[in-house]
């Protein structure tokens, strides 16, 4: 039982992310590369250029989520989205 869970987690959740990837790249029909290489503007420039797509707005909005969860004390990605679309939240006190 003990050999089921003594992978490197690291190494796991690197094979997800990765496959998590590529089913979304053949999804919206982008490379590898694109996928993995759009830096926090190009979400947004690619979201606005989107306009009426909302498969590709979709998976641009869980890369922005993606990437928020990555680095929690920088700028939400998913606040700017929600700005493009006229949506605003006021943060909790």
């Amino acid at each position: 039982m003990t050999d089921l869970f003594s992978g490197d987690l690291a190494t796991v959740s690197a094979e997800i992310h990765n496959l998590r990837a590529a089913l979304l790249t053949s999804d919206v029909q982008v490379t590898w590369e694109e996928a993995e290489g759009l830096s926090p503007g190009e979400i947004v420039t690619r979201y606005v250029a989107a306009r009426g797509d909302d498969g590709t707005r979709h998976w641009l909005r869980s890369l922005a989520v993606e990437h928020d969860a990555g680095n929690p004390f920088g700028l939400r990605v998913v606040d700017e989205l929600d700005g493009i679309d006229g949506r605003h939240y006021l943060a909790a006190a």
